[in-house]
């Protein structure tokens, strides 16, 4: 399965409120793509899945999060203000 496929697919599990299946499907695909288009998707899924999550699973789509952004697919610059 490539990456597209991955989200794709986890865009279907997340609609079927399989969050689980998802957020693993979304951080296998992260750490597989450098592509900044990929990584918006993956990040807006991502926090997509987050507004669904109880308070406990919050944090597994926080790093898919986070990984989204260190890989540039922020729609911000991501910077920590430093020059």
């Amino acid at each position: 399965m490539d990456v597209m496929e991955s989200i794709e697919q986890a865009r279907r599990e997340l609609d079927a409120g399989r969050g689980k299946r998802a957020a693993r499907l979304l951080t296998d695909a992260a750490y597989r793509t450098h592509d900044p288009e990929l990584e918006r998707k993956i990040r807006e899924l991502a926090l997509k899945g987050r507004e669904n999550a109880g308070l406990l699973g919050k944090g597994r789509w926080d790093e898919i999060v986070r990984i989204a952004e260190l890989r540039g697919g922020s729609g911000n610059s991501g910077g920590n203000g430093s020059a």
